[in-house]
């Protein structure tokens, strides 16, 4: 085991994926890439790599620096395994405070990339999905971003009534675990990945004290939900607010018929 991490396994059993499947689970990193992720990673041998945002800082061009440990660690995963990334609050500028009961926006901009993290972007051999899909070995990888810059906080659920129609099995990448019940569970997605609430800061009787967009003693923060929607702890150490038996954790998760 890494001091720095755990490395959590969940095994999912769907016919719909045709074959046994690994995947890995790589949350909420936020530019502080942990020591010895990318050689767990090569030892678990994932079939893909999946990263549902809060991978980088702000990518406006004002972290360019700090998210530099970030980019590096895609080069050198995609190697292993193709990866796929979202888009996080983190990413798109939906930055927010913390509250003890409500998760209040304090910043409300237009999205943005900077042109250098759009180069940066499309140079990587990695799927950025934002909002959008793309297909991979008959499998549909799809990215719905953090709404916490649009209006009423909501995401852009537009395009995911084509994404849940099509017919070959489909991976979500979602970085709000709140989303699940309220937008996606009466869609027909296969497997949802999320991070977001790094497991509830403090974790007392294995259940986390605060999440943001849910509060105290949130519902949404590890484990799996409905058998199909795996949410991560989060890679990050730690944040204003330190964790507490809540190591960061790895998560691997193991399709099979």
């Amino acid at each position: 085991m890494s001091k720095a991490f755990e490395t959590t396994f969940y095994k999912i059993e769907s016919k719909r994926f045709g074959k046994s499947y690994r995947f890995a689970l790589v949350a909420d990193i936020h530019a502080e890439v942990p020591q010895g992720l990318a050689e767990k990673l090569s030892e678990l041998a994932p079939d893909f790599i999946l990263m549902p945002g809060d991978t980088f800082e702000r990518l406006d061009g004002s972290q360019d620096q700090k998210n530099e440990c970030s980019y590096d660690l895609i080069e050198q995963i995609s190697k292993i395994a193709p990866v796929f990334l979202s888009v996080g609050n983190h990413e798109n500028g939906g930055l927010a405070s913390w509250n003890a009961f409500k998760w209040f926006a304090i910043e409300s901009i237009p999205k943005y990339y900077s042109p250098k993290d759009e180069a940066r972007l499309a140079s990587l051999d990695a799927a950025f999905l934002d909002d959008s899909f793309t297909l991979c070995d008959g499998i549909a990888f799809g990215g719905l971003s953090s709404g916490l810059i649009n209006e009423g906080h909501m995401p852009s659920l537009e395009w995911l009534g084509e994404f849940s129609e099509l017919e070959c099995p489909k991976v979500l990448l979602c970085h709000h675990p709140e989303y699940y019940k309220k937008y996606l569970s009466e869609l027909s997605i296969d497997l949802i990945v999320c991070g977001h609430a790094h497991g509830g800061q403090w974790r007392i009787f294995g259940r986390g004290v605060f999440a943001p967009g849910q509060g105290l003693f949130p519902k949404y923060t590890s484990g799996v939900l409905d058998g199909r929607t795996v949410i991560s702890r989060g890679l990050k150490k730690s944040s204003r607010i330190p964790r507490i038996f809540n190591k960061p954790e790895l998560v691997v998760i193991d399709i099979t018929r």
